[in-house]
């Protein structure tokens, strides 16, 4: 059952990580708001990515021991 969870989680983290990632690599996302409030979602974006992406590492790391 927990191998059953703990893979569960990872994949709910890798479509997480997976739109993250698009969200923080498409310059155009966010069109309709000015430039300065673009850079500042933008921004955003990209640590969201690496949080999701920490994340993942720590259930991978879990999941070797």
């Amino acid at each position: 059952m927990e191998d059953k969870i703990k893979e569960a989680a990872r994949e709910k983290v890798e479509a997480k990580l997976w739109v993250a990632t698009i969200e923080a690599n498409t310059p155009d996302l966010y069109w309709k708001i000015d430039k300065e409030r673009q850079i500042e979602l933008n921004k955003r974006d990209k640590f969201e990515a690496k949080v999701w992406s920490y994340i993942l590492s720590l259930i991978e790391k879990d999941n070797k021991l």
